[in-house]
């Protein structure tokens, strides 16, 4: 007797390969079934799935849609603001191993030929487990996707007068530079630290401007630096 038994266990997938008196079982996770479809046929286990069983498949829940929808228009303004680039590759460590996803033109993230519709999806299907994208992916330059939205969201702030302000520019830049987590927040030490870092001569403008800003983000509800989709 000899052939290929294949079954679904709670662990993965299970392969039994058996040739006359031999017999080898191989229990293979879902990211490492996906490789091998995608290395035999070109597509991965996802994209042959929705092309020959679409009908039988789960649908999408909208809570599920709404989540992917919300990550990739998420992404989208940084990739209009040349923040973020299309084929830019982005970097996580998760368990001691690295990852990678190259950002495309739609937002959505691939990962090694497997599509993925926001940060987050794309990273939990990297790490095999629940990791936030918006704080895991990398650019080469060691900033979070987290922190280039923060970066974003300095360029589109205005003060009183409707200009766009290089203090909370600098301010932001500052905050991930230094590894700050709250560039959103009023902390005294902080903001003592970068008026001596950037030489502020004025601090009563430069002050000024940073209380609108904080007033700005807490209008935005910008109140954590955190993202899920």
């Amino acid at each position: 007797m000899s052939g290929v038994t294949v079954e679904q266990q709670p662990e993965g997938t299970s392969l039994r390969f058996e040739s006359g008196d031999i017999s080898v079982d191989v229990l293979l996770t879902p990211r490492q079934v996906d490789d091998l479809v995608t290395k035999l046929v070109g597509r991965s286990e996802g994209e042959v799935g929705r092309q020959q069983d679409s009908d039988q498949r789960p649908k999408q829940t909208d809570r599920t849609r709404a989540a992917t929808n919300k990550g990739v228009a998420a992404v989208l303004p940084l990739l209009n603001a040349g923040i973020l680039r299309a084929g830019e590759r982005l970097t996580m460590r998760s368990a001691g191993e690295e990852h990678s996803a190259v950002v495309r033109q739609d937002g959505s993230f691939d990962i090694g030929g497997h599509i993925e519709g926001s940060p987050t999806e794309a990273a939990t299907y990297a790490a095999q487990a629940q990791r936030s994208g918006w704080r895991m992916w990398k650019n080469t330059a060691g900033e979070t996707l987290e922190e280039l939205r923060w970066r974003l969201r300095a360029s589109d702030f205005r003060d009183d007068e409707g200009n766009a302000s290089k203090t909370v520019e600098e301010w932001v830049d500052f905050c991930i530079r230094t590894h700050q987590k709250t560039p959103n927040k009023d902390r005294p030490g902080t903001v003592a630290a970068f008026f001596s870092d950037k030489g502020v001569e004025d601090t009563g403008s430069a002050r000024a401007v940073l209380d609108q800003w904080f007033k700005w983000c807490i209008d935005q509800k910008w109140t954590r630096a955190v993202g899920r989709a």
